[in-house]
């Protein structure tokens, strides 16, 4: 494929994802009071998972060697996944599990464009970025309190563990979308999920053994939330940041091979 090809196929892939979400902003504006409330119930909902925090910090002076602002700046970027994931992944995924329950995946194939990006831009619910939002307020509340004065190496870590975190959300979400072609009724995977990001309000150092590699490895929690905290306090160092865009690389990799695969076995509609 030529340069110029290449820049086309971007520019549409982008033209597509801009359109729909601009659709799913209307769609959403529709009804204003339900988008507002439906932003701020989501906001509290995540906000409630802070409660054991400090539940814990009443009994002790620390947990895992993070102090009680250290632990604000990981529930910031907490929200931040969380938004991102509950206002695009997750979404987009349900919708996409439906079509193809329903055989009407077969119209997203026939597009010009890669099936998965159509897939991962399905839909989008533009009220539960106020938990990114929130989160960012958060992040930028406990580096002040906490005077934290990054380096530029430090900065340049964050946004490579950050990118390597949304990466790999997107890539479990992906894996989730594969694993109903062949089990249908696995609709409450993105729910499952929802319930297994809880565990990213926690630092990884919280953890032991056989889960620590599972929520560093498998399920990247680590590189979500603790990794970003840890490279702006300055605790994360080569080997975690090489292992988290290692573990990204062949988490993103392996879940695109799986969906050739699973594409592949897709019965359509019209089958």
């Amino acid at each position: 494929m030529s340069a110029g090809m290449e820049r086309r196929a971007v520019s549409r892939h982008l033209r597509l994802l801009g359109a729909q979400m601009r659709l799913s902003m209307l769609a959403a504006l529709e009804y204003r009071v339900g988008f507002w409330t439906e932003g701020v119930v989501g906001l509290a909902w995540s906000l409630g998972g802070v409660v054991p925090l400090f539940v814990a910090f009443e009994h002790r002076s620390d947990v895992a060697g993070w102090g009680p602002w250290e632990l604000v700046l990981l529930t910031g970027f907490f929200l931040i996944i969380s938004g991102v994931y509950a206002s695009a992944v997750q979404p987009a995924v349900s919708k996409s599990m439906t079509q193809i329950r329903t055989g009407t995946l077969d119209y997203v194939l026939l597009r010009p464009v890669d099936a998965l990006a159509s897939c991962l831009t399905a839909q989008f619910e533009p009220w539960s970025l106020l938990e990114a939002l929130t989160g960012i307020g958060l992040v930028i509340v406990a580096a002040v309190e906490l005077e934290l004065s990054p380096s530029l190496g430090q900065l340049g870590a964050l946004l490579v563990v950050l990118v390597s975190g949304l990466v790999s959300l997107v890539a479990l979400g992906v894996l989730m979308l594969c694993a109903s072609f062949r089990a249908l009724e696995l609709q409450n995977l993105t729910s499952l999920m929802e319930t297994l990001l809880g565990f990213a309000h926690w630092p990884i150092s919280v953890f032991r053994g056989p889960l620590k590699l599972v929520f560093t490895f498998v399920v990247p929690f680590a590189v979500m939330t603790s990794y970003p905290a840890q490279s702006l306090i300055g605790g994360l160092g080569w080997p975690e940041l090489v292992g988290a865009v290692g573990t990204t690389l062949a988490l993103a990799i392996g879940a695109r091979v799986i969906w050739g695969r699973a594409l592949r076995g897709y019965t359509s509609a019209s089958s």
